[in-house]
């Protein structure tokens, strides 16, 4: 019988391929070319959510025109757009089109992310490139472990199993206790949880006026918790807190982990890359850690779902996640040719790493240098403006990144002064220019700027500080 070989169907179509990415790449460049002067927030209107549930899944193909122009204009066109350089509300992408060539090439190869043999060239480059990043952050290159993974979430899991296996016998889970501060991601206690820990046992300690974690608090909190029969087995530190850009005294941490064995892990998802910017000195005694946590999407300027856990112990890892199952026999780790899948959960996994790589080698260390210095620029800049009000109170000075910033005239109560701000951040919001929301400090409601995109100016700045004095005076608040 006659071999089938019909190349005919659309699926494994290689010239389509190529003639739908000649046609549409360009418009979909063009786009992000002019994000800086497109409305930030862009949702869905009703009539295009109707119609794109409407869009059946049927039997025969439709054309690659139409589908794109679908996707295009009931999919991509409404989402907030948080590469743009005036949106400063959360950790913002900033996206760099560098990596989204990176993802491209690596997403047209799509090598097996999880083994060393069956994708060699992709892990002896993650493996150099983790290696690097560690050494970076002061670990021995020589024993070093990691695993890209899809972001914080994942990696400050990924840590804590590690912490967990290597601090507590399976007997003990529920004597061990966990060490975060009020400024903690919310991620991180979600994963204590996941991974057995109970609720009751992930302590929260306080921070102080500058939001880190008030180290003589943990360590009264871990003696206690000693004296009531609990194991105490992981401090989690953060290089760099959603809210603030916080950085914990890491020292003095380290000098409590120590002391009482316990493993010290930094989320450092947004702020370690302050390691490769003029202002590393900040996160000095990062190297005493035993795993940190290193988003490339946040600081990094990547695309979505690369991120990195580094541990300073690579057979701590292996001896979590390596399982060697049967039929994985002939690809075992050793040394020199690490499978990925033993040093975490996936055993599938894409080359998350990759899109970084291309990044570091295309642009160089000098260049995201000045990228990641710029976010520390324009934050000072915020904080200098606000200063010069007397009317603005800064509740948290600008820290990496970031600023926190309050209306306050003296003249109206607490409630009153965070209906002000709200409504400062909400009339922002509707002008659809700059995009900035609210957090709460110390029961405040602050406004927060988070203004790490490198394309944001000095003279955007100083604009949305004068629009923000604009819509002062048209509330009466101050003189015009």
């Amino acid at each position: 019988m006659t071999p089938d070989n019909n190349n005919d169907t659309t699926l494994f179509n290689w010239e389509e391929a190529k003639a739908t990415l000649t046609k549409f790449m360009p418009l979909m460049v063009e786009d992000q070319i002019h994000t800086a002067q497109s409305d930030i927030v862009n949702p869905l209107p009703e009539d295009k959510r109707q119609a794109l549930m409407d869009i059946p899944f049927q039997e025969g193909p439709r054309s690659a025109d139409e589908v794109m122009h679908e996707l295009n204009d009931f999919v991509y066109q409404h989402r907030t757009k948080q590469s743009h350089p005036r949106f400063f509300s959360f950790i913002p992408l900033a996206l760099s089109p560098i990596s989204v060539v990176g993802e491209a090439i690596n997403s047209f190869y799509s090598p097996y992310g999880g083994s060393h043999t069956l994708s060699e060239g992709m892990a002896v480059a993650e493996k150099k490139l983790m290696n690097w990043m560690g050494e970076q952050i002061g670990y021995p290159v020589k024993e070093l472990g990691g695993l890209f993974v899809s972001g914080g979430s994942m990696a400050n899991l990924t840590a804590s199993i590690g912490a967990r296996d290597e601090k507590l016998k399976e007997d003990e889970l529920v004597k061990g206790t966990v060490y975060v501060s009020d400024q903690t991601h919310s991620s991180v206690a979600k994963g204590i949880r996941i991974m057995g820990i109970p609720r009751a046992n992930i302590r929260k300690v306080k921070t102080n006026d500058a939001f880190q974690m008030i180290t003589e608090d943990l360590e009264k909190q871990i003696e206690q918790d000693k004296a009531d029969g609990f194991i105490p087995f992981l401090i989690v530190g953060s290089c760099g807190t959603t809210n603030t850009g916080s950085i914990d005294p890491l020292h003095q941490l380290a000098d409590i982990s120590e002391a009482h064995d316990m493993w010290l892990h930094i989320d450092g998802a947004y702020g370690a890359s302050a390691i490769l910017s003029s202002h590393h000195h900040l996160l000095d005694g990062v190297e005493r850690s035993d795993s940190i946590s290193w988003d490339g999407h946040k600081w990094l300027f990547q695309t979505y779902g690369c991120a990195v856990v580094i541990c300073k112990d690579r057979q701590a890892m292996s001896r979590t996640f390596s399982e060697n199952p049967e039929y994985l026999t002939d690809i075992q780790s050793d040394d020199s040719n690490i499978n990925f899948w033993d040093m975490g959960i996936e055993l599938t996994a894409p080359a998350r790493g990759m899109r970084l790589w291309y990044t570091l080698q295309r642009v160089g260390l000098k260049e995201m240098r000045n990228a990641i210095d710029k976010g520390f620029e324009n934050a000072q800049h915020f904080e200098d403006l606000f200063r010069q009000q007397p009317y603005f109170e800064i509740v948290s000075p600008a820290q990496l990144s970031i600023v926190n910033v309050r209306f306050n005239d003296g003249k109206h109560t607490e409630q009153e002064l965070n209906q002000i701000n709200k409504q400062l951040s909400e009339m922002s919001t509707q002008r659809n220019n700059a995009i900035y929301y609210t957090t709460m400090l110390h029961n405040k409601t602050v406004l927060r700027f988070c203004c790490m995109h490198p394309l944001l100016t000095l003279q955007d700045v100083q604009q949305v500080v004068d629009q923000i004095n604009e819509d002062l005076a048209s509330l009466g608040l101050i003189e015009p």
